[in-house]
């Protein structure tokens, strides 16, 4: 008990003492009493402050560094909220983009997966006819072409298409047996060689070239194929950075910036195991350009024997009579930028007008290309994205042309080209007599005239009431087969052969006229007064000194017509008499005439490419008097047919019907009103106006003084046409002309009348290109067609009588 007071008054006496902490930086304040009372020990071992020491360490605020008395600075909050901020907006844009990908993303996937593309075919519709009376002279005909698709083409076929197969002739619980699978694909395969053979045994080709064919399709799309998914290889420009050349030692921020402009620039990459389909994989393919017409109907009346196969039915422009009439028929080929059967790509309306498969290049095929077009139909099918077809349907049904009726007479067609035919060496002379007959001179001491043959010739023979046209013959001439089955070969002699046969000389042949403008010439001294049929010139052969101005029998013979009026100088062709005549009414009245008479300008004719020919040019107003001294000289070759006057055969023609017809312009017509109308708004077929004009001004007593210079002209034994175009019994009138060409130039040849002379009904209009003569040479022809036309005006009346 004294140790324990001794004990308890030491610790009681010992006093409070400060012991540095053992952080050695305070001292502690405890007592030893509270050291004491804290466990036993030494104060300075339960020294309380140790174990406050030690959390202070592990504390933010360490009282070394702060003191207890203040609060923590905001800066040090700042460094705890900042990344806590941004890893929470960096997660939130993390899950809104994955909350888009899950709301958008899918549904363009599936609209990419169902993407499909469309294409238009065009359905070939069946173009019109054009008949002469009973004669079919262009028509289409039916063509078939066998097409196989391309999966029943390939050697080895594509596994998805042949898994498509196995679904639908096996069904799933088959699906699982591997040996049924297998022997289902090897019936695919034989099939695949039985429906070859059964195309050869069909078709007569053999299989050899079956196979052949085959082949040359198959590797024309694998290498399509091969092509379009070839892989991308890596590129010199790839590989350079954006100043081309990277630096050596390329910093945090240049990386960042290639690493951005390649994920701008470069193209997704497609693996190898993903392949692009390609259309020529899911589609038709011609194996057979051409089959009969048994082995199609076979083919579409078996088509178990013939999977993979179709017979496509297309029709081809035909020309039964190739060589007959080719510059009124003309010809009609596939458009120049067409491609084939497929439409460009894009929708089409079905109401829409779509370009026919077919277009008329010239002639009627041009000049009626709308008349005679048929209109296609479209078919619109829809493939998938491996180019498979989706679906099918036929938006329009194709509609067929309508025939068009030519007024032509065959049988006088074919007569004027043999005798053009003849004329230019062409053909064998038989309807024109030879060379050497007395008939083909015009007297027995004629000069003798080198034998020529034309470059061209033309011969117009219209209706001289209503211009329809009975014959248009132009030559020489090319066959139509030219443009359906022309060979180079073919072509190339055709494009040379310098006399252009392409060209139609009946309404593009643009020349002198010659003698027979003398009729229009006669037309405007008439009725201006200048001149009258009864006026009389002395003709000396020439009008002021022999060396121009002279008539063609003074040349010959040295020799003038001597007294002779309108009606002789029309018979014999005397330049002199319309060479007064034209002295006497000056220039003006004639070239008003040949405006009024509607020559410098198109006939309207309805087919294309007709030339308007060239007047003369009129003297200016106010001209000074050596102006009007050149223009009275030009007059004088004017009234004869020369000076810068051209014309095409089918104005003179109109010009003669004019004199047969009672003074009507008629507008020559190649296409006839009658024809087949399958309605009654089809009725009118041309929009070419046909109606006829009556020519203001113009009296009958004029057109009867021509017409009966004209008859003598034929009748009459002093006649230029006498010799050559009379015959007994034969009632015809008309007016040669031989045109001046040029120096060293061969002569133009003309010949323009009409028959019956009393009540006429046809005109008839021969030219010869460089023919020489035209008494001489185009008047035996129209010898010939007047008796044709003679034979033809008989039989309308023994008709009528009957």
């Amino acid at each position: 008990m004294a140790g324990g007071a001794d004990r308890s008054g030491s610790a009681a006496a010992v006093p409070s003492a400060s012991v540095p902490t053992a952080a050695g930086g305070g001292s502690c304040q405890c007592s030893p009493r509270s050291a004491a009372a804290s466990g036993g020990g030494t104060w300075a071992e339960a020294c309380l402050c140790g174990g406050v020491s030690a959390a202070m360490r592990n504390s933010l605020r360490h009282p070394l560094f702060h003191d207890s008395g203040k609060a923590p600075e905001s800066r040090d909050g700042l460094r705890i909220r900042l990344p806590a901020v941004v890893l929470t907006l960096a997660m939130l844009c993390v899950l809104a983009r994955v909350a888009w990908v899950q709301s958008r993303l899918p549904a363009e996937y599936l609209q990419a997966l169902a993407a499909t593309t469309t294409e238009d075919e065009i359905l070939p519709a069946r173009n019109g006819q054009i008949l002469a009376d009973a004669t079919v002279l262009a028509r289409d005909e039916d063509r078939w072409a066998l097409q196989i698709h391309y999966r029943w083409l390939e050697q080895n076929p594509e596994p998805t298409w042949l898994r498509q197969q196995l679904r639908q002739r096996l069904s799933r619980e088959e699906r699982r047996d591997a040996a049924l699978v297998s022997s289902t694909e090897q019936k695919i395969a034989n099939e695949r060689q039985l429906m070859l053979q059964a195309v050869s045994s069909a078709t007569g080709v053999s299989g050899a070239e079956i196979e052949t064919r085959r082949q040359q399709i198959e590797t024309r799309v694998r290498g399509i194929i091969e092509r379009v998914n070839r892989l991308p290889t890596a590129t010199a420009d790839e590989d350079l950075s954006m100043d081309d050349e990277e630096p050596e030692q390329a910093g945090l921020l240049w990386q960042l910036a290639v690493a951005i402009r390649s994920a701008l620039t470069t193209a997704p990459q497609r693996s190898g195991s993903e392949r692009i389909f390609v259309r020529e994989e899911e589609t038709w393919h011609q194996l057979l350009p051409e089959i009969s017409a048994d082995a199609a109907a076979v083919i579409s009346e078996h088509p178990e024997r013939f999977p993979g196969v179709r017979v496509q039915a297309r029709s081809q422009r035909h020309y039964p009579t190739a060589d007959l009439a080719v510059h009124v028929v003309g010809a009609r080929t596939r458009p120049a930028a067409a491609g084939g059967d497929q439409l460009p790509r894009g929708l089409v309306d079905a109401g829409e007008q779509q370009p026919p498969t077919t277009v008329g290049r010239f002639g009627v095929e041009l000049s009626y290309d709308a008349v005679l077009s048929g209109l296609p139909g479209v078919r619109r099918i829809v493939r998938d994205r491996r180019q498979r077809v989706i679906s099918s349907e036929i938006l329009r049904q194709p509609v067929a042309g309508r025939d068009v009726m030519l007024t032509l007479d065959p049988e006088l067609q074919l007569l004027a080209e043999q005798l053009l035919a003849e004329s230019l060496g062409d053909a064998d002379r038989k309807l024109l007599a030879a060379t050497e007959d007395p008939l083909e001179f015009d007297a027995p001491d004629a000069p003798p005239e080198p034998d020529l043959l034309p470059v061209g010739g033309s011969i117009v023979v219209m209706e001289a009431s209503s211009g329809r046209l009975l014959a248009l013959a132009s030559a020489p001439e090319f066959d139509l087969t030219l443009f359906t089955h022309g060979t180079q070969a073919a072509w190339q002699a055709m494009n040379s052969d310098t006399r252009r046969p392409f060209v139609s000389r009946f309404l593009s042949m643009a020349i002198p006229p010659g003698s027979v403008w003398k009729i229009a010439t006669a037309i405007a001294a008439l009725e201006t007064g200048a001149c009258t049929p009864q006026m009389e010139i002395v003709c000396r052969g020439f009008l002021k000194t022999p060396e121009e101005h002279r008539c063609l029998i003074y040349r010959a013979y040295g020799v003038g017509h001597g007294p002779i009026n309108l009606r002789g100088a029309l018979a014999q062709s005397c330049n002199v008499w319309f060479f007064k005549a034209a002295e006497q009414m000056g220039v003006e009245p004639l070239a008003a005439w040949a405006e009024r008479l509607e020559f410098g300008r198109r006939t309207g004719v309805d087919l294309p490419f007709e030339r308007s020919g060239s007047l003369p040019a009129r003297p200016p107003a106010g001209a000074t008097e050596s102006v009007q001294r050149r223009f009275a000289r030009e007059a004088l070759g004017y009234a004869i047919g020369q000076s810068k006057l051209t014309t095409t055969p089918l104005q003179i023609a109109r010009l003669l019907a004019v004199v047969a017809n009672g003074g009507w312009l008629v507008v020559p017509h190649v296409v006839s009103d009658e024809g087949p109308a399958r309605q009654v708004d089809e009725a009118v077929l041309t929009p070419w106006s046909t109606a006829r004009v009556q020519v203001p001004g113009l009296s009958t007593e004029t057109l009867q003084a021509i017409h009966q210079g004209l008859v003598d002209g034929v009748a009459h034994p002093e006649g230029t046409a006498y010799r050559t175009v009379y015959l007994p019994g034969l009632s015809a009138a008309g007016k040669t002309g031989t045109a001046e060409a040029g120096v060293g130039k061969a002569d133009h040849a003309w010949f323009a009348g009409y028959c019956p002379a009393e009540n006429p009904e046809y005109v008839v209009v021969v030219t010869l290109e460089h023919g020489g003569s035209g008494a001489r040479q185009a008047g035996p022809i129209a010898r010939e067609l007047f008796r044709r036309l003679q034979q033809r005006s008989q039989m309308n009346q023994d008709l009528q009588t009957n």
